[in-house]
């Protein structure tokens, strides 16, 4: 039997209707790399067993997490965005085919058990059968662009619980759509257009936890937020003047907006209306060209009612 190869392995979700109860692959999307596992805790019964062997543990909870990334291909890319932020305005018709959908934080949690949209996991490494992660949530996901590069999403997430079954047959979205790349991106600060921005991340924390109950379960009770959403930018921008660094130290509130535009006019747009610097470390490295390390903030814009909004062009009516 030979070894598992990557390539001819596959990731599917589905939305759930009630969290932790697993559902079927609908959707299947194609990604760069995934580690999503099951660990169990462990923990000791004795400590005095008169010899000097290590005692036996015991298997506690068995947590499920880690992280999936993949190119943004406009369809699938609008699960990670809906789970991620959990909000969802609703579609707008804009033609025959083509539907925008507006994603903004959710205020309140889905339920008592979780607090944002859940999802099954479908995994399938090549080996035999797939791993099924039912309950899962987004803790946190990562946009990043890059020239000679694709826009790429690293999503973190906890499910509820694992198993093993047999694995589906995947339909992945359909190549000519492609996915969105560096070269239909722009970049406007403060409502205007720059090209300053060599990289670019933008990242959304729920600060999510698994927890455990006393519920006759080795399967964590549910998923809870420890602290408000955190919307986080970094990524390089060229030194020709002294602009954004003074907006550091004024702490100068800006609006940031992404966009990606493709030419079948599929598109997406990331929002964050009141930015703030938090980091700009001026610093010459040598003879060469200038260039900053930035990191900033996200704030709460009452106009927005929201941190961050993120609108998606692409062919599904609703997520």
């Amino acid at each position: 039997m030979s070894s598992g190869i990557g390539i001819l392995g596959h990731i599917g979700l589905a939305k759930e209707t009630t969290w932790g109860t697993a559902v079927a692959a609908t959707d299947y999307f194609e990604a760069l790399s995934e580690g999503i596992t099951s660990v169990p805790d462990r923990f000791e019964t004795k400590n005095i067993v008169g010899n000097m062997y290590e005692p036996d543990d015991v298997t506690g909870i068995i947590r499920s997490s880690g992280d999936v990334t993949l190119p943004t291909h406009p369809t699938p890319l609008g699960h990670f965005i809906m789970g991620t932020l959990g909000n969802n305005s609703g579609s707008v018709v804009l033609s025959g085919f083509l539907f925008k959908n507006e994603f903004t934080v959710k205020t309140s949690d889905t339920s008592s058990l979780h607090p944002l949209p859940a999802y099954t996991f479908e995994v399938f490494r090549d080996i035999g059968s797939a791993q099924q992660f039912d309950g899962v949530q987004i803790s946190q996901l990562q946009l990043a662009v890059q020239p000679n590069q694709d826009l790429r999403a690293t999503a973190s997430v906890i499910a509820k619980a694992s198993r093993n079954l047999a694995k589906t047959t995947p339909s992945f979205p359909g190549s000519p759509v492609g996915v969105f790349t560096f070269d239909t991106c722009s970049v406007s600060l403060g409502g205007t257009g720059v090209s300053i921005i060599e990289a670019l991340t933008v990242t959304i924390n729920n600060q999510l936890e698994g927890l455990a109950a006393l519920n006759n379960s080795t399967s964590i009770a549910r998923i809870k937020r420890s602290g408000p959403p955190q919307i986080r930018v970094a990524g390089t921008i060229a030194l020709e003047d002294i602009i954004e660094y003074q907006k550091l130290i004024n702490q100068t509130e800006f609006a940031l907006v992404v966009s990606l535009t493709k030419a079948n006019s599929f598109a997406l747009v990331i929002d964050v209306p009141r930015l703030v610097y938090t980091g700009f470390p001026l610093g010459m490295g040598g003879r060469g060209r200038q260039t900053v390390s930035f990191a900033a903030t996200g704030r709460y814009h009452t106009g927005s009612s929201s941190a961050i909004k993120i609108s998606l062009t692409n062919t599904k009516s609703d997520y």
